[in-house]
């Protein structure tokens, strides 16, 4: 027996970026799994379920298999997703980052699911992104992750859509990437196609595209079939209109090449507009103001820097710019040092700046506490530009209270995360600076709920008992954001 599921999230309650095209990815699986008449029987979840009912489906739908002798699981999601605490989150509609654990589902629990029919072949296939975010020195940490969760399969192949530096886009008829797994089976010119045939058309298909770059973890031996093409699934397939994009596709062909460079040429921007729209952060982020209550519990201190003398371990932009060999405006800087040991003087890459001018070059801000028991925050913000991007780069970090009248940066808390956005785009730049805010204001919620969120009037009694014990503390976690015309997951 070979069994499926596929889940579509499209709309969410308290995420500000809906993704209409994930309900046409997960119908266009759905047709596609239905006509291969492999596979049977199928949870389809498309609607905007709460989290507890799809939990209760999925789990429901498991447990009426467990009589049955398993060939291949299939299973498909497309939606937002997060990977945060060493663990991939598929994120449903009513996703609260504050009920993490209960409002998403953890891709822990479906492979825990999966392994208790014992299936002969796991198929995944993830069409989801954590928003663009990452943390720079785990650029390869979703991969190893997906690559350790294969433990405890006999045969599997995952197919995700992005790198966890990179954001999985789609437009409002269907992801790219889905769109990329269907091509494949609509161009596929023998009766049978293998999952490895599928993994190679999507491979080719973003082998030029630096903002999204799928990848593949395979423990099989590149013979388990997909599907047989049958009159039924290629009558399907050729009425089936699956994205723009493959209108978009078709335009191209039929356009010249100056019709195509023209058309890219709106992407990118002079370097007076570049400069109006650097001038927009600056003025965006000296408007900084945290939501809610915490309005009244902090005080703002922002400051436009003009070079990166104090910006906090650069290094590690550094790094990231030598290993990802972009196009940025970028030029290394070299320092000399002189080796006692054997009297030779070397040279060392000691930080990097742009080769242009631009107003400013970095950002400091301050979260000051208006309250003596408040932790105080210290936040860097910088970036990289060219023609067509502009790349963030920001962390948040506290600060460590070394007196009444002293403070200094806590250093070993620094985690950089990165962001992208096309620098053409005003409104995805004011959305990118308000994306960032949002990952500054989740940080202080966090560390709030841990320090405060559990004190009750019992438990004020039991520490008065208990003076020398320290405080309770309750664990919480963080991040989302948006994008324009075409959206990331």
């Amino acid at each position: 027996m070979n069994i499926a599921v596929i889940i579509g999230i499209s709309e969410y309650t308290d995420i500000k970026n809906n993704l209409p095209g994930c309900k046409n990815d997960a119908e266009a699986i759905y047709q596609i799994i239905t006509k291969t008449e492999r596979f049977g029987p199928i949870l389809y979840i498309n609607e905007n379920h709460t989290s507890a009912k799809t939990k209760e489906l999925l789990t429901n739908f498991i447990l009426k298999q467990k009589e049955n002798s398993i060939e291949e699981f299939f299973f498909y999601y497309s939606g937002h997703g997060e990977f945060t605490n060493d663990e991939f989150y598929y994120i449903l509609s009513d996703f609260d980052v504050k009920k993490r654990n209960q409002t998403s589902l953890q891709n822990t629990e479906v492979d825990d699911l999966m392994r208790t029919l014992k299936p002969n072949l796991v198929v995944k296939v993830i069409d989801a992104c954590q928003s663009g975010t990452t943390y720079i020195k785990e650029g390869n940490v979703l991969t190893k992750y997906f690559n350790d969760t294969k433990q405890g399969f006999n045969k599997c192949y995952f197919l995700n859509s992005s790198l966890n530096n990179q954001s999985s886009y789609q437009d409002k008829n269907l992801s790219h990437f889905t769109y990329s797994f269907v091509k494949s089976i609509i161009e596929h010119s023998a009766n049978e196609i293998r999952y490895k045939d599928i993994i190679d058309v999507i491979s080719d298909e973003f082998a030029n595209n630096n903002e999204q770059t799928p990848f593949f973890v395979v423990q099989a031996d590149y013979t388990e079939k997909f599907c047989q093409l049958s009159k039924d699934l290629k009558s399907f397939l050729s009425t089936l209109k699956i994205s723009s994009k493959s209108n978009i596709d078709s335009e191209i062909k039929s356009s010249s090449i100056y019709d195509i460079i023209r058309l890219d040429a709106k992407e990118y921007i002079d370097k007076e507009g570049a400069i109006k729209h650097i001038e927009l952060i600056g003025q965006e982020f000296e408007k900084i103001q945290l939501d809610g209550e915490l309005q009244s519990l902090y005080t703002n201190n922002v400051e436009l820097l003009q070079d990166f003398k104090d910006v906090r371990k650069k290094q590690v932009i550094n790094k990231w710019i030598k290993e990802n060999k972009t196009q940025y405006f970028t030029v290394p800087i070299y320092s000399t040092k002189f080796d006692n040991e054997w009297g030779e003087e070397y040279t060392v890459l000691d930080g990097f700046d742009l080769k242009v001018e631009v107003p400013f070059k970095a950002i400091m801000v301050e979260f000051i506490g208006n309250y003596p028991n408040l932790i105080n925050y210290y936040c860097n913000i910088a970036f990289l530009i060219s023609k067509k991007f502009i790349r963030f780069f920001f962390f948040i970090t506290n600060y460590n209270d070394n007196s009444w009248d002293d403070k200094s940066v806590n250093n070993d808390d620094i985690k950089w995360v990165t962001s992208e956005v096309k620098i053409a785009d005003k409104k995805g730049i004011i959305e990118k600076v308000d994306m960032i805010r949002q990952y500054f204001q989740k940080r202080i919620e966090k560390d709030i709920d841990e320090k405060f969120n559990n004190t009750s009037s019992d438990e004020n009694e039991t520490n008065n008992d208990a003076k020398a014990t320290g405080d309770k503390e309750n664990l919480k976690d963080t991040e989302k954001a948006p994008q324009s015309e075409n959206t990331s997951k």
